[in-house]
């Protein structure tokens, strides 16, 4: 006897979603307009004809199976990015607004491709196809950050073929349109597909709606599996200082976001200016310490030997204004004189205000005051003499 699920072959199957695609562009069947329709009591108005794809029946395994699965190395899944993620599964990485979420999926992408590092985690060393699905910068503008990563990183390889960008600003596209678009690719297999951000892929849907948006991942679940990849998408924090918050719970909307995923990723600023605290929770891996990186346009450096202390409520206001008092000393200091040497120029500036002052401290008032300030270099290479200007 022959059962259904004989009949259900690959090629059976890319036929009927080739069928279904074109079905579905159709839309709907208005069987009022159709003169040839025979009678019924009730005829229907309109007909849906969207099929789900039929599901195999499920498998049962015993404990001995389990055991022995257990005991073959070879069927686990790649780790995506070692320690964190496994192809196949979902992450969120969230931050505050301006955190830089964007330019870390970018790197995350790259990263990947290439097989480097990505913010102290080791990638996949042999490379992942990626595809990068964009619906928050314009193409043009994504291209030039693209570049500018590329040019700064010599690990991340303009030739690779694994790394493929979709720009979708302004499109309203579904999660199964751009899967089935996906699938269309020749010779293309994505081992990760990187969406950003995650609420212009929920299009509609209330980020405080459990039910909606529990529908949406579990959409990107049933795809994930389908295309055998793993989803990684960013989300935004809800608003206010989350230093006090326990960091799954920092996304903004439902609790969905703290529990779907396999791997919860958050970036909060650092108590340090430019630095962020990398921390995760993973469901497949031992949870790691907290990491701290140091945002340097375009770049995310690893700094596994600075303390992860997040920034404390009112913080920031407090660091603009010892900025302000910095950057308004320094500015008096060179409108009488110039002075001829960066640790010179520091070690006044400190007498002045009574500050100590590091390096990334320096960097960030001398930017503060590039409009009132030029450096002219010395021939000698000794040190660059500051000068104010109007």
């Amino acid at each position: 006897m022959a059962y259904r699920e004989d009949y259900l072959k690959p090629e059976v199957l890319a036929d009927i979603d080739e069928i279904d695609r074109y079905l579905s562009s159709k839309g709907q069947i208005d069987y009022s307009a159709n003169k040839t329709q025979t009678q019924q009591d009730s005829p229907p108005t309109a007909y849906s004809i969207a099929i789900e794809d039929p599901l195999p029946p499920p498998k049962f395994f015993s404990l001995s199976q389990m055991i022995e699965i257990n005991r073959d190395p070879s069927t686990l899944p790649n780790q995506i990015i070692e320690g964190v993620l496994y192809k196949g599964s979902k992450m969120i990485i969230s931050g505050s607004s301006k955190a830089g979420k964007t330019l870390s999926l970018l790197h995350l992408g790259l990263a990947v491709a290439n097989g480097q590092p990505w913010m102290g985690h080791n990638t996949h060393k042999e490379g992942s196809k990626v595809i990068y699905l964009d619906f928050e910068l314009k193409p043009r503008l994504a291209a030039r950050r693209i570049a500018e990563i590329v040019r700064v990183n010599p690990g991340y390889l303009p030739t690779t073929q694994n790394f493929l960008y979709c720009g979708l600003r302004g499109q309203s596209r579904t999660l199964e349109d751009l899967v089935h678009h996906i699938e269309d690719l020749e010779d293309y297999q994505p081992d990760l597909v990187i969406v950003d951000p995650f609420y212009k892929l929920a299009t509609g849907a209330d980020e405080n709606d459990a039910g909606a948006i529990s529908e949406v991942v579990n959409r990107m679940e049933k795809f994930s599996e389908r295309l055998d990849c793993s989803f990684v998408y960013a989300h935004h924090f809800s608003k206010g200082n989350k230093s006090d918050t326990d960091h799954i719970d920092r996304a903004s909307g439902s609790g969905v976001f703290a529990r779907d995923p396999d791997a919860i990723l958050t970036l909060t600023p650092h108590e340090e200016e430019d630095h962020l605290v990398l921390e995760a929770t993973l469901r497949d891996f031992p949870t790691p310490d907290p990491q701290v990186v140091e945002f340097s346009w375009p770049n995310f450096i690893h700094k596994p030997d600075m303390e992860p202390k997040l920034r404390k409520a009112g913080q920031s206001k407090e660091n603009k204004k010892l900025n302000d008092k910095l950057s308004n000393a320094l500015i008096e200091l060179l409108k009488p004189n110039s002075i001829h040497g960066l640790n010179k120029l520091r070690k006044l500036l400190q007498e002045k205000t009574g500050e100590s002052i590091g390096d990334k401290k320096m960097d960030k008032i001398l930017l503060i005051c590039k409009d009132n300030i030029s450096v002219h270099k010395t021939e000698n290479g000794v040190g660059n003499i500051y000068s104010y200007t109007e």
